[in-house]
């Protein structure tokens, strides 16, 4: 079985999901993990991200990027990027993108071979939403909300940002899906961990994660 981390949102710059990252680098057992960054959802522009790679470094971390932009990229040369990595974090961005584009190079199925390889898949916002089978984002028209099919090793539909505006509607849309819900705030991480069950952690402003039954049921996922 695998490790998975899912972050909602939240601020990097103030320091405020510092104790996710930590505890992402933590569930690696190592010192000095291999953290590849995959930036597919921002299309691959990382200016801005420095403050990322700051607090993996901080943490212990060697950190390279995974461009899936680059044409030049064979399926292989991706699988064997994504394998020599202790930690796969996955930034945010569009969800939709980020799924074209995994489809077309290989990825998912190297992301695939990653989990039952035990490396670490992460990530923020629609690199929270990505492992699970479903994910809720506003990559419509005019920045509408859709359903975008992802890489599938979560049994979920899967909302980030849960406490901000227009996110909180994604209770009211799974209802429709087949699949139950998984809403995660920003400032929260829900953990998934060799099929134990999951459990949730926040940052220094709190912030909570919650599964949604299709029957309208609501389970805040429990602290750890």
């Amino acid at each position: 079985m695998g490790t998975i981390v899912s972050i909602g949102g939240g601020r990097y710059d103030d320091g405020e999901i510092f104790s996710l990252l930590k505890h992402i680098v933590t569930l690696s057992g190592k010192t000095e993990p291999n953290i590849l960054y995959v930036p597919t959802a921002g299309f691959d522009y990382i200016i801005g991200d420095e403050v990322i790679f700051d607090i993996f470094h901080q943490l212990g971390g060697k950190i390279s990027n995974l461009f899936l932009t680059n044409p030049n990229f064979t399926p292989a040369e991706v699988e064997r990027k994504v394998l020599s990595a202790d930690i796969v974090y996955v930034g945010g961005g569009n969800l939709k993108f980020l799924m074209n584009t995994w489809k077309a190079t290989g990825a998912v199925e190297a992301f695939q071979k990653a989990y039952d390889k035990g490396i670490i898949l992460s990530g923020y916002s629609s690199g929270a939403m990505c492992w699970c089978t479903e994910g809720w984002d506003d990559c419509g028209e005019n920045r509408s909300f859709e359903f975008i099919d992802c890489v599938g090793l979560l049994p979920y539909c899967c909302c980030p940002h849960f406490d901000g505006d227009n996110w909180c509607n994604f209770e009211n849309e799974v209802k429709s899906r087949p699949y139950e819900g998984l809403a995660i705030d920003n400032g929260c991480a829900v953990i998934f961990r060799d099929g134990e069950e999951p459990y949730a952690m926040h940052g220094n402003d709190g912030g909570s994660a919650y599964i949604f039954g299709r029957d309208g049921s609501k389970t805040q996922i429990p602290e750890k």
